[in-house]
């Protein structure tokens, strides 16, 4: 359903760019005109000038795909949502498309395009949105409420969160479900709204051969599968559907997918709790590719300024290589600008009454060890800039929990360790979120939120957070 509503989308994301070329073309003439718009036009800075709607037609092979990523991006395949917040998602898809189309006219040297044009498609597009999408969500309701036989579902078990699974089902499903009733199951109590009552699960067959069943969800959090293996059976020689709670020693967060191995023929249940769509992954990865170039080529200067300084200041190499956990604590080398003096790392035993931070991570305000430039490279985050050839080298992404040393891993309490699930980064929660005012239980936390929360659009939010952060110096030391 998702699919069909974002083909939708850019078909009328494909009328309202025709209709924008034929509302700027009219507007263009508006200077042959007389009437309160072209003295309107005439007003405010005059009437735009012409453009050559064949031209823009070709745009479209571009602009299509740029449609489905945005439109992916921001989520606006889901019907289900209000339509305040399909209006806010479809906002963010404009301004996403709007953005992907600006760059592209920059990089592919698109000079007929007209600026005017540009914001006057946004406009034209949002509105388009939010209008089909009123006019799909009243089609939905009507096909809902039309009289017939729906996809028929009965649920296994009677309790508060059946009940619940059977009012969401009722609610939010797009297309017209009948929940035919409740089984109940022994030893659990019946909700009052548990109605009505079909029997009980040890009678599935009977119950099967009774009346027409599409599906059956086994809504019994907590309990073993092997309870129900006659009425699944059941199901199964009847070729009716079936879905089934995780048995309670599986995580019930994450995402969980059935996995089939070529050459082995058995069903496997795959757990993931990181991100596993390989399409905004790979985008992903694209992103750190060109944000490290362009990274690289605006801090050319400053790399150079900064070799320099630490060079004809302090005595040691420029760079300083560490070795830190990568994904899974795969061990690579992370390059930084040498901040502390070269024995730096004899010193810390010295030190370690002073660390100032819980758990294994060690930091201190006013560590001795720091040299005069390396307390400015630090304080301004420069010290860091060479870790973009880490991206660039696919040890690290733009955006991703922080590296940390192999030393401070073995002391990680397991739930911590999950951190170690994707790919460090540059930046993150942590480094918008207060850096070093941030407790070390805290900055574990944000770095899983980040894990169970993670989308393009907030790797994107969090980058554009990083840029004020490292500019007004926020949490750094």
């Amino acid at each position: 359903m998702r699919r069909i509503v974002v083909a939708y989308d850019v078909m009328v994301s494909v009328v309202a760019f025709f209709a924008t070329l034929y509302l700027r073309d009219w507007l263009a003439r508006a200077e042959d005109r007389s009437g309160p718009i072209a003295t309107l036009l005439k007003s405010v800075g005059g009437v735009p000038p012409g453009i050559n709607p064949v031209d823009y037609q070709w745009l479209l092979v571009g602009l299509v795909p740029i449609w489905v990523i945005a439109l992916h991006w921001a989520k606006a395949g889901d019907i289900r949502p209000a339509l305040r917040i399909a209006a806010l998602r479809y906002l963010k898809a404009t301004v996403i498309g709007l953005a992907l189309f600006i760059f592209a006219t920059f990089l592919f040297k698109l000079g007929f395009v007209a600026r005017s044009f540009v914001v006057l498609f946004g406009v034209v597009q949002f509105l388009s949105l939010v209008i089909a999408r009123v006019l799909l969500s009243e089609t939905v309701k009507l096909v809902r409420k039309k009289p017939g036989d729906g996809h028929r579902v009965v649920i296994v078990g009677s309790s508060e969160s059946a009940v619940g699974f059977a009012q969401t089902l009722r609610s939010s499903s797009t297309w017209g479900v009948q929940v035919v009733g409740f089984v109940s199951v022994p030893g659990e109590p019946v909700h009052p709204l548990a109605r009505p009552q079909l029997g009980f699960v040890g009678s599935f067959d009977g119950l099967l051969d009774r009346q027409p069943v599409d599906e059956v969800v086994f809504a019994v959090p907590g309990k073993q599968p092997e309870l129900f293996r006659d009425a699944i059976a059941a199901c199964d020689e009847r070729g009716v559907d079936v879905l089934l709670t995780l048995p309670p020693q599986y995580p019930s967060s994450g995402t969980v997918e059935i996995a089939n191995v070529s050459g082995f023929d058995y069903p496997l249940l795959g757990l993931r709790r990181v991100p596993t769509d390989e399409a905004r992954l790979a985008v992903k990865r694209l992103l750190d590719i060109v944000g490290g170039l362009i990274g690289l080529a605006i801090a050319t200067p400053i790399l150079v300024a900064t070799a320099i300084a630490i060079k004809v200041t302090s005595e040691g190499p420029v760079l300083f290589g560490q070795v830190r956990a990568g994904r899974h604590g795969r061990k690579f080398t992370m390059w930084k600008f040498r901040s502390m003096v070269v024995d730096a790392e004899k010193l810390r035993a010295k030190l370690q009454h002073l660390n100032e931070m819980k758990g294994p991570v060690f930091k201190i305000k006013h560590d001795p060890r720091i040299t005069a430039v390396g307390r400015f490279i630090r304080k301004t985050s420069i010290d860091e800039l060479p870790q973009l050839f880490n991206v660039l080298m696919g040890d690290m992404s733009l955006v991703g929990p922080r590296p940390a040393l192999p030393s401070e891993v073995e002391q990680y309490q397991p739930w911590q360790r999950r951190r170690l699930s994707v790919k460090p980064g540059l930046t993150g929660l942590w480094q918008v979120s207060g850096r070093n005012q941030v407790d070390f239980e805290e900055w574990m936390q944000l770095d899983l939120r980040y894990i169970d929360e993670w989308s393009l659009w907030l790797d994107i939010k969090i980058i554009l957070k990083t840029i004020p952060t490292v500019l007004f110096h926020k949490g750094a030391s």
